[in-house]
């Protein structure tokens, strides 16, 4: 099971659940994404985010690694924000965006 949401502080979260070993728990991932993917499978991700393979339903293991996402997002930078939301709007590569973003800040 997958699911796709935001932004997020300028991201967007992909997550896939999926039952292990005999079905009766579940293991979680995300990929926080600069921009809104079509599936988890396809994301341009930023960095990823493993939620465990403890929990007891799809659901649970969903919110949780979502949470878990949430808070590694709200623990970057904020200057992440801006960079996130310039890449959704000016569809900018990713090497590009980091050596403009450097060179602004080392010039302020």
């Amino acid at each position: 099971m997958e699911r796709i949401w935001g932004p997020v502080n300028g991201f967007y979260l992909a997550a896939y659940a999926a039952p292990m070993g005999e079905g009766d728990r579940y293991c979680s991932y995300a990929k926080v994404c600069w921009t809104r993917p079509d599936s988890y499978w396809d994301a341009d991700c930023a960095f990823k985010v493993f939620g465990g393979e403890h929990h007891r339903s799809l659901e649970g293991a969903l919110s949780a690694v979502a949470l878990d996402a949430r808070n590694e997002i709200s623990c970057l930078p904020r200057h992440a924000r801006s960079l996130a939301e310039q890449r959704q709007r000016d569809h900018i590569p990713i090497p590009r965006l980091f050596v403009t973003s450097f060179f602004r800040h080392r010039a302020a």
